[in-house]
């Protein structure tokens, strides 16, 4: 009775650990279901801000890069619709500045922002630093130095030849001389300095700008404006925004300036072609009398695959060098050839060589007929024998086909 009782116990125990055990995995099945859906869910929403990001900002930089001319100190965009003037922006040692300072520039700073009545585009530019106008005003500068030393130079030597001068005076007129030949010397060594200095592509500048535009539309639709009224009344309003704004960064210590039609050419110029704007300069080319903007920068896809050709074409010739020169080493190794031989056999080997390297300007049949043909008057081929009487064979059968359609 007792080991009946007893028996009935331990199965119903072994139900109820059943039970929960289902229970368990049951529970942790549906927590994984419910973390993964989150976890999709969580992935397609990170996906479409990604996304709705990449487009924001491809949008935005489309609206600021596309334009139809430069014109009147002003980007034209939308077949005249969008007016852009542009303010140069000088920026500020903030983190050398005392605390104060730095408070009073944050809240002048805030101030503008707050009197904005009207949408801006701050802009970034980060380009090679090109010292090539400074040193040539350097230049300039020198030229006068030097000419200035000479004429002081001739003026103390006759000086000294027609007057009577005394010890005390002679050596101030060399003292005088004496430091602008020291000016001279210390200026040829600053330009020397930054000419050196301007080598190096890997020195970066950034430029500030803020973009102000003007619409059209903002002159009202019932308006009946022409063109050049539009046009007129763009340029008003974006002069007068541009120097308000000039106006409040002041006060923060940020000096700016409207930009003029060469210079939105060289930021334009130097944002289509990134790798391009040190070779091509475009106040050179303005100053030579273009006034269109190309862009010669070349698709990236395009250089890399020419770099990959290039590489390619210099990893095959090396292997046939390599082939030659184990080819001609094996020669050597298994036949007794005199120096006029040995001479003669790498000479039509490189002869072969060149022929397989221009192979592509003739037909494929002349050239294994010349290949044979230089393979037979080896003392030691090549081409093994086998192997050069199939060529001539291919050779000979597609030269015949070429001559039996000429007599047709």
């Amino acid at each position: 009775m007792l080991g009946g009782e007893l028996d009935f116990v331990i199965m119903l125990l072994l139900i109820v650990l059943a039970i929960a055990v289902g229970a368990v995995i049951v529970l942790v099945a549906v927590s994984a279901k419910g973390n993964s859906t989150r976890l999709e869910e969580n992935s397609a929403k990170e996906k479409k801000k990604s996304e709705s990001r990449l487009n924001f900002n491809k949008e935005d930089i489309m609206k600021f890069m596309e334009f139809d001319k430069i014109e009147d100190d002003m980007i034209i965009q939308d077949n005249g619709n969008r007016f852009v003037m542009v303010l140069k922006c000088q920026g500020i040692n903030y983190d050398l500045m005392s605390e104060n300072e730095m408070l009073a520039v944050e809240e002048s700073f805030s101030n503008f922002l707050n009197t904005l009545k009207y949408p801006i585009q701050l802009y970034v530019q980060a380009s090679s630093l090109n010292l090539e106008e400074s040193i040539k005003a350097y230049k300039s500068r020198l030229e006068m130095l030097k000419d200035d030393y000479l004429k002081t130079e001739g003026a103390v030597h006759n000086a000294k030849r027609s007057q009577n001068l005394t010890r005390k005076e002679r050596d101030a007129l060399d003292l005088e001389v004496k430091k602008k030949r020291v000016l001279l010397e210390y200026g040829a060594d600053i330009i020397n300095y930054i000419e050196k200095m301007s080598l190096n592509k890997n020195i970066l500048q950034r430029r500030y700008y803020i973009a102000v535009s003007y619409h059209t539309s903002d002159l009202g639709p019932t308006t009946n404006f022409s063109k050049e009224d539009a046009h007129n009344v763009a340029y008003s309003e974006l002069y007068t925004r541009c120097r308000s704004i000039a106006a409040a960064l002041s006060g923060c210590g940020v000096e700016s300036v409207v930009m003029g039609s060469d210079e939105l050419a060289e930021i334009l110029y130097i944002a289509y072609n990134k790798d391009d704007a040190d070779v091509y300069n475009i106040k050179k080319e303005i100053e030579s009398g273009f006034y269109r903007l190309y862009s010669t920068s070349q698709d990236i896809l395009e250089k890399k695959r020419i770099a990959c050709e290039k590489e390619i074409q210099e990893k095959a010739v090396v292997e046939a060098e390599q082939a030659l020169k184990r080819a001609v080493e094996r020669v050597k190794g298994n036949n007794d050839l005199t120096y006029e031989e040995e001479m003669s056999d790498s000479t039509k080997a490189q002869a072969m060589q060149l022929i397989l390297d221009n192979s592509d300007q003739f037909d494929p049949a002349v050239v294994d007929v010349a290949l044979t043909d230089l393979n037979s008057q080896m003392k030691v081929p090549v081409i093994d024998v086998d192997e050069a009487e199939r060529l001539l064979q291919s050779s000979n059968v597609e030269l015949k086909g070429e001559v039996t359609e000429e007599e047709e």
